[in-house]
């Protein structure tokens, strides 16, 4: 039989997520095309405490910050406009004035550390190797707040120096048993698509070397799956740089089937399915056929609510019925 498409399998994690497991994710935008669907589910999550990070070594300094409970260091803060924010975090945690954006930035840090000390799984999505780093201090910033470019630098981290940030943090997560590494596969354009490429690389190769040397560490490959298995255009939003709700969708259930405890994936996957044939149907909120897929829809949710609070997305599926 004739083959159209490179089909990537993964192993099944041993350690699999239940319904009650506890989740801190950090990292790229990306995270939240796994994390918004496990909302659904009402898993406990807590999804990029700091905002949207891209690079490593602000991902690792963060989660030094939050396993220590540090002060924020007020020599990082930066005003543009009237609005204040640290070159650590991204510009949503931004506040009006200097004590509101500290006492705000501390709040996250503390309710996050106190978080991390229950968390099973850590999620890190890495976006790019490129940083930048203040020319005043040579310290690699996660955001430059629309700083002018003489304030900064750009470089390309090495594999090496990725591997060497993630060794800093890793004995601190020693009551993690699963740290789970991706590369997202959104790509930086911006960097130009040869220099995107360089930095995916880096990110991939370091990713290896890290769960080759550390046992607790797992590799997702989402960015295989959109740029090897997927590889059409068609997975792509308007602009072509962002993976499209069916992308994600897919690549939302193959984290699922591997990662997900039995007890709980069978019944995921079903209402995942049922909701993808409801999204891809013609949609007419008004309609008697539609309303009806929405009842059978939840008629079907509600036998799986034994395995997981589900209520939320039944809820949800109600009031579309109007």
């Amino acid at each position: 039989m004739t083959h159209f498409r490179t089909e990537l399998f993964i192993d099944e994690n041993p350690d699999k997520i239940k319904a009650d497991s506890k989740i801190l994710s950090f990292g790229s935008g990306f995270t939240e095309s796994l994390m918004s669907p496990m909302n659904k589910y009402n898993f406990n999550i807590v999804n990029n405490p700091y905002g949207t990070i891209y690079n490593p070594i602000s991902i690792f300094n963060l989660i030094t910050d939050t396993i220590n409970n540090k002060e924020i260091n007020t020599d990082l803060l930066t005003e543009n406009d009237g609005q204040w924010n640290h070159y650590d975090f991204h510009p949503e945690h931004s506040a009006g004035s200097k004590d509101e954006l500290v006492e705000r930035l501390q709040q996250k840090v503390t309710e996050t550390h106190e978080y991390l000390k229950k968390t099973d799984y850590v999620i890190i999505t890495l976006g790019s190797a490129f940083v930048y780093k203040l020319n005043s201090t040579k310290k690699i910033v996660a955001n430059c707040h629309r700083g002018s470019r003489e304030q900064f630098s750009k470089e390309l981290l090495t594999p090496q120096a990725i591997v060497d940030g993630f060794r800093e943090i890793y004995n601190s997560l020693n009551h993690v048993k699963n740290i789970i590494l991706v590369v997202s596969p959104v790509q930086h354009t911006k960097d130009t698509l040869t220099l995107n490429a360089v930095s995916k690389s880096v990110l991939r190769l370091a990713c290896h070397m890290i769960m080759s040397e550390f046992a607790y560490v797992k590799y997702f490959p989402a960015y295989e799956f959109l740029l090897g298995d997927l590889r059409d255009y068609r997975f792509y939003e308007k602009d072509l740089i962002h993976p499209n709700e069916l992308a994600t969708d897919y690549i939302f259930k193959k984290f699922a089937e591997g990662y997900f405890h039995p007890d709980i994936k069978d019944a995921i996957l079903n209402i995942e399915e049922l909701l993808s044939g409801m999204h891809h149907a013609p949609y007419n909120p008004q309609s008697t056929e539609y309303k009806k897929s929405l009842k059978e829809a939840i008629d079907n949710i509600s036998t799986m609510t034994d395995k997981m609070d589900l209520s939320e997305l039944i809820n949800d599926l109600k009031s579309k019925i109007g």
